[in-house]
């Protein structure tokens, strides 16, 4: 499985080793660490759970807040 990571989702292609994870709420933003789900993180500002910048979470996001 060259070039996909495995995970909790297996067959879907990882975003890489570099980036930043985001807070859809508040913006904050911090470098992604390889092997850590950004998801699985908490924004210190806000608490919200954070998403991987680029990513189709943060994609949605943009999309909603174009919205409102």
């Amino acid at each position: 499985m060259r070039g996909r990571q495995q995970g909790s989702h297996p067959g879907r292609q990882g975003l890489g080793p570099e980036g930043y994870c985001v807070c859809p709420k508040c913006g904050y933003r911090k470098k992604h660490q390889p092997g850590v789900p950004c998801i699985e993180e908490r924004c210190p500002n806000c608490g919200s759970a954070l998403i991987r910048q680029g990513s189709e979470h943060d994609r949605l996001s943009k999309q909603k807040k174009e919205k409102e």
